[in-house]
């Protein structure tokens, strides 16, 4: 990398990053913490006073925070016609616009008129728009180039892992502005992170030079560079938000990496920077959880896990379950590379994911198995494993079998006698370290690790849950990972630990404090729903034999797996096909009763599952949960042309009702 005056390097384990020195206007930075923890932290200091009412949305916002909407500070929203971010912010500012020249309050009815920008959290939330929308307006960009993130690392990590699809493979220039030498070094130090993935920075000390010549890619710190020359930037990163200047960084890029890798701004963080905007008096994210409850929550998943209680290897949270897998692939690239087992038919997040780190290390290799329809998950695990044994000078050093117990869609849970057996042997055969990873989320209070334990006290596992589900109710999006008492399992951990906080996609405060709320109880709340689910399959397959005169199967757990602990609130099924109907309306049936199911107000149309809400959660999954699923993968699950539906139940409803709108509806699909 070429210096532009002096050059120190840090070296890191994990690779080294150029940091330079360059002569340019004055600045002032406050923040000289590692890996942008306190990046542009003044940034937050121009919100301390009543923003300008240049900006029309700017000026509304008090009006807008005053009238919230309860559904918008949820973790999951209606997924029927979504609009998007861009549409989002284009009916809010319609709606600021007639409201201010008709000299209106904008009241909560209309906030709820607008529709949701996306149907889940990680990918964006009604509150993160408004405040990507009033930034936007501050700055004078489209609300597209506009991205905030829970993480102050992830915005340019998006940068610069967004950049390797289009062939770029020039450093990524970023400037921290003057007198930042000990910013520079902490950021150099930690984004050698970067390195594993092929992705390459350098940190200059200084702000930017006017735009020239080509120079690559060119990313600021807000602080670095004054708001008239962000034309000569590509991106400026600020207090946990990245602004797109140019059209080198592509926002769908960017995207994706936060979609998979991080999440926008938790709903706590976004509400107290809007207050900040607003000039009102800031009231959000203001509490923080006792020490006592974080020790209580540790030891509460530990022991849903199946493992000891041990404060020295405490459970590691992210802010939602897929930075969680992007800690512990991007630790094992680290640690030399994995060969990652898991199904086709895996959720479709883990499974790009995956593929999005794959793609970028050659370190990291995605496998998978078939688990649809009559698969059985552990023969089709051993024809994996007996393929990969048989090229084992190719085998990387660790190969992990990454397994959803049950499994989503098909509520399969593996024989863990047979697992075990088999990673033994291949563990013999290979001479590699073996992982198993469950992802215990349908099932959190399985106890899984103490079952493998009286398997195979040697075998190392982690559990992954994300919390977003049935243990923190659905309040807030988080994941967790625990170690059993392995020594290898527990390196893991703490590996995966520390690249969250390199990331900084460890959990967040406010999340930290929902999840100490909300954790207690989800034993007997996940018994609960298995029971209203198991009368929901029950009264629907009663439906379908007295509609269609057929047996309709149930993708659901066994009484005698629910017995073992794997009691779950959701099933699937394929409903039959209409007779004398064209494939496409087949193709359509799924969709169709979902429609009909989500005309009731007991039913919302949405991706996810475990909250405590009194609402049953309809989708079907080849259109949601698995979107970045091979369609192929996705065929071999529809019956006669059919797809899956998948039902998931809270732990309290009106049972008599909702088996009522179940038996009507499918009376009506057939009549």
């Amino acid at each position: 990398m070429a210096s532009v005056s002096t050059r120190s390097t840090m070296e890191t384990p994990l690779g080294s990053v150029s940091i330079s020195r360059s002569a340019s206007r004055p600045t002032t930075l406050r923040g000289t913490r590692s890996l942008l923890l306190e990046t542009a932290r003044a940034a937050h200091s121009g919100f301390n006073t009543p923003a300008s009412t240049s900006h029309s949305l700017i000026g509304a916002l008090p009006q807008i925070l005053s009238a919230l909407p309860k559904e918008w500070r949820g973790t999951t929203f209606k997924n029927s016609a979504l609009l998007g971010r861009v549409k989002f912010a284009e009916r809010l500012l319609s709606l600021v616009s007639e409201k201010g020249e008709k000299g209106e309050q904008i009241c909560t009815s209309d906030l709820e008129g607008l529709g949701n920008a996306e149907d889940y959290l990680r990918v964006a939330t009604n509150i993160s728009v408004v405040l990507e929308a009033a930034l936007a307006a501050k700055h004078g960009l489209d609300v597209s180039r506009v991205f905030t993130f829970a993480s102050s690392a992830m915005p340019i990590v998006a940068v610069v892992l967004s950049l390797q699809d289009h062939e770029f493979d020039g450093p990524v220039k970023l400037y921290t502005g003057i007198g930042t030498e000990k910013l520079a070094a902490g950021v150099a130090a930690d984004l050698n992170t970067l390195e594993l993935l092929g992705g390459k920075v350098e940190v200059h000390v200084g702000s930017p030079p006017a735009r020239g010549e080509d120079v690559g890619i060119v990313v600021a710190l807000e602080s670095a560079v004054a708001s008239e020359s962000w034309a000569a930037v590509d991106a400026v990163v600020g207090s946990n938000v990245l602004y797109l200047t140019s059209s080198a960084v592509r926002a769908a890029d960017v995207h994706v990496i936060r979609k998979r890798m991080a999440t926008p701004m938790t709903t706590p963080m976004a509400e107290a920077m809007l207050q900040r905007l607003a000039g009102v008096t800031v009231t959000a994210n203001t509490e923080l959880p006792t020490d006592d409850e974080l020790r209580e929550l540790s030891a509460h998943l530990q022991a849903l896990s199946g493992t000891d209680v041990d404060a020295g290897s405490n459970p590691v949270f992210f802010t939602a379950g897929l930075p969680t897998i992007a800690s512990l692939w991007m630790s094992l690239i680290a640690d030399g590379g994995a060969d990652i087992c898991m199904a086709s038919t895996a959720y479709g997040g883990s499974s790009q994911l995956s593929d999005v780190l794959s793609s970028r290390s050659s370190t990291l290799r995605k496998h998978t198995y078939d688990i649809q329809g009559n698969a059985t998950v552990s023969e089709s695990i051993a024809r994996l494993l007996g393929s990969l044994a048989a090229d084992v000078d190719s085998l990387m050093p660790t190969t992990v079998l990454f397994s959803e117990v049950p499994t989503n869609p098909d509520m399969k849970v593996p024989e863990m006698a047979e697992i075990c057996r088999m990673l033994r042997e291949y563990k013999e055969l290979t001479g590699r370290k073996i992982v198993l990873l469950v992802d215990a989320t349908f099932a959190p209070s399985s106890r899984v690790m103490h079952k493998v334990r009286e398997l195979d006290s040697d075998l190392s596992v982690l559990v992954f849950l994300s919390l977003s589900k049935s243990v923190s109710r659905g309040i807030t999006t988080a994941g967790a990972l625990v170690a059993n008492h392995t020594e290898h399992s527990r390196a893991l951990l703490s590996a995966a630990r520390r690249m969250g906080k390199i990331l900084d996609t460890n959990a967040k405060p406010d999340q930290m404090l929902a999840l100490c709320q909300n954790h207690r109880g989800v034993e007997e709340r996940g018994h609960m729903a298995y029971q209203v689910a198991k009368g929901a399959g029950d009264h629907l397959r009663q439906a379908v034999m007295a509609a269609r005169g057929e047996d309709m199967p149930l993708a659901f757990v066994s009484p005698a797996n629910a017995s073992d602990g794997f009691t779950t609130s959701t099933f699937s099924f394929n409903l039959p096909a209409q007779n004398d109907a064209t494939p496409e309306a087949n193709a359509a049936l799924a969709q169709k009763f979902v429609d009909r199911l989500t005309a009731h107000a007991e039913f919302k149309p949405c991706v996810s599952f475990g909250q405590d809400n009194g609402m049953v959660y309809a989708t079907v999954p080849a259109t949601s949960t698995q979107g970045a699923i091979k369609a192929e993968d996705k065929a071999k699950q529809a019956v006669g042309g059919v797809q899956l539906v998948r039902l998931s139940f809270p732990p309290s409803i009106d049972t008599a009702h909702v088996y009522t709108i179940l038996e009507t509806e499918i009376s009506a699909l057939y009549r």
